[in-house]
């Protein structure tokens, strides 16, 4: 399969590296003329982590020197005008080649009362519900870092790309070996697929949407009340932080698998008792100090409760997990080293194999 990709911003970028990354070969065509209020710094940070490409997947290519006939796809995330400017709209394409197929992403898609609108990532993660639940109670909603909306409609973009690709393949009675050219004017036709960016992340809320629909539950925003053992979430163990949760647990058993059983006197075992947070506040540091990061996320596993590790970036991008899953590759951003994240090894050659 062989796609084109015209990404103003993160969402066919990232459906593009995800394609490249399955073993799929993707060119683009550099639509950066066209968008000035796009900054160097972001546009060279996209070209380190969007652009990361496997030797041979694909390549730059002039919008003069295209030619439609040798692409099954085109995935884009510039909208209308530009798509017209370079006759690559839905129309000029499907009277062109109409076995191709074309997968838009926008913020609220290309149809319907808000299909024009403009959004940024914060818009979208507003937009698609997410704002609701970020940050505290007592402040203004907290933006998820990094451009997650956007990638997460880049995934979608990528499926869709293979869903069409694969499935006009098999309505071909072709299957899914290659196709010569000479036959390429027999599959069936292609399809255009519209993906909103606001749709795409309301998919991701699915629990909380399916708690609301059948009990009527609402996912609220914490509170910084640090009153419970529960809200004092972040800690330092012996060898870094590490998250601390136990939702839905009386605080007496999380302070007695802490090692704090000194301040669970008959007085407070009751299920309504407060947590007496001053007197035991100091030796609740003390205790999770007292171990490392994964022996408290081993043992708490073990009840269900998650003690999660906090790593940084950089950790991550070193640790064994990922080492061993191979997910990282070495690139160089402003003449200097850095780790750059792709798939699993094992995820991409199982694709490009066939595997389930």
């Amino acid at each position: 399969m062989r796609v084109l990709q015209l990404s103003a911003n993160t969402s066919a970028a990232y459906a593009g590296l995800l394609l490249r990354e399955w073993g799929f070969d993707v060119d683009h065509i550099d639509v950066a003329q066209a968008f000035p209020h796009i900054d160097e710094t972001r546009q060279a940070a996209q070209s380190v982590f969007m652009a990361t490409t496997i030797e041979g997947a694909g390549c730059a290519v002039e919008p003069h020197d295209i030619d439609l006939r040798n692409y099954d796809a085109i995935i884009e995330d510039v909208g209308t005008d530009l798509l017209s400017q370079l006759a690559l709209d839905w129309h000029a394409l499907h009277k062109t080649v109409p076995q191709i197929h074309l997968v838009s992403i926008s913020a609220f898609g290309m149809t319907g009362p808000a299909s024009g609108w403009q959004a940024t990532d914060l818009i979208i993660q507003a937009a698609g519900g997410v704002l609701h639940v970020s940050g505290h109670e007592d402040e203004a909603p907290r933006k998820l870092p990094g451009e997650t909306a956007a990638m997460i409609a880049g995934v979608h973009g990528a499926t869709a790309v293979l869903a069409a690709f694969y499935g006009q393949q098999t309505a071909s009675d072709k299957g899914t070996n290659a196709i010569a050219d000479s036959d390429k004017r027999n599959l069936p036709e292609g399809v255009h697929i519209d993906i909103s960016a606001q749709d795409t992340l309301m998919h991701h809320w699915c629990r909380h949407v399916a708690d609301y629909a059948y009990s009527g539950t609402l996912t609220e925003r914490q509170s910084r009340d640090p009153s419970g053992i529960h809200t004092r979430h972040t800690a330092r163990a012996n060898d870094g932080w590490v998250f601390l949760l136990a939702l839905g647990q009386p605080w007496q058993d999380v302070a007695a698998f802490l090692g704090l059983g000194e301040f669970l006197t008959p007085d407070v075992m009751t299920p309504a008792a407060e947590q007496p947070w001053e007197a035991m506040c100091d030796a609740y540091d003390a205790a999770v100090a007292s171990r490392s990061r994964y022996e408290w996320f081993a043992d708490a596993a073990d009840l269900g409760w998650t003690f999660a590790p906090v790593e940084d970036p950089w950790s991550v991008a070193n640790g064994p997990q990922t080492n061993a899953r191979k997910s990282m590759h070495d690139r160089h951003f402003d003449g200097k080293p850095i780790k750059v994240p792709g798939l699993p090894a094992r995820i991409w050659s199982d694709i490009r194999s066939g595997s389930n």
